[in-house]
């Protein structure tokens, strides 16, 4: 089973999953920030080292290649998106970490929830 978790920066004053809904169908939205890709690339190196990215599927150091804990990453042009595979909370919460020390809050597609 997955679990998405998805960063944007701006459009705060927006229905999140509108916004979602519009960015995973490649449709801009004025009020949400370009994502700047090789900031994002760049500061999820630093701040999780020994973690594998291979430009798509981002591991912590315990993952076996080709097995969970694992996150497919896209980074698009106004979002950021792990889907995340057999991971535990601590896994979820340095990436969560890393995009918040960005400026990008997380919407949790799940519940329906932007957080802060």
């Amino acid at each position: 089973m997955s679990y998405n978790l998805a960063f944007w920066v701006g459009g705060d004053n927006l229905d999140p999953a509108d916004v979602y809904a519009r960015l995973c169908d490649q449709q801009p939205v004025n009020e949400v920030a370009a994502v700047d890709r090789e900031r994002v690339v760049r500061a999820v190196a630093d701040a999780l080292p020994g973690w594998a990215w291979d430009g798509h599927i981002l591991q912590p150091p315990e993952a076996e290649p080709d097995a969970a804990p694992a996150f497919d990453a896209g980074i698009g042009s106004q979002m950021v998106e792990f889907i995340g595979y057999g991971f535990e909370n601590e896994h979820a919460n340095a990436i969560i970490d890393v995009m918040h020390s960005l400026g990008y809050r997380l919407f949790d597609p799940q519940t329906g929830e932007r957080f802060a």
